[in-house]
């Protein structure tokens, strides 16, 4: 089942795909390289911050968060069961206990009258 069409996508900006493609094989700088500090800096801009750090993956998002955070051992972080594996996983990552709190069946989002519930139990 294909949820979105890449294709109809990527014909409106093959070309600077491609082009771009082409400059990382001309610089071989495949870790770290010049496009990476572009897109923080324009990033940073967009979100209006000094700073922003990209990561390679979503995962990874959410874990250097959660660092940023110092959760650790003994931590108990609230989440919905209605996401991706990775959200559970980094917390455990961590040396925490994800605690899953059901959602709202509206939004999808975690429904706040079974926080306190969660954190009883």
């Amino acid at each position: 089942m294909r949820f979105i069409d890449l294709g109809a996508q990527q014909k409106r900006i093959r070309k600077q795909i491609e082009a771009s493609i082409s400059d990382v094989l001309d610089h071989g700088s495949y870790i770290m390289g010049p496009e990476v500090g572009r897109l923080e800096e324009v990033l940073g801009r967009y979100c209006g911050v000094r700073h922003a750090i990209s990561c390679s993956s979503g995962t990874d998002a959410l874990l250097l968060a959660l660092m940023a955070y110092n959760v650790g051992p003994g931590d108990a972080i609230l989440t919905s069961p209605f996401t991706f594996i990775a959200t559970a996983e980094v917390i455990r990552i961590l040396g925490a206990t994800p605690v899953f709190v059901d959602i709202h069946p509206d939004t999808f989002n975690i429904d706040p009258s079974k926080i306190k519930l969660a954190l009883s139990a």
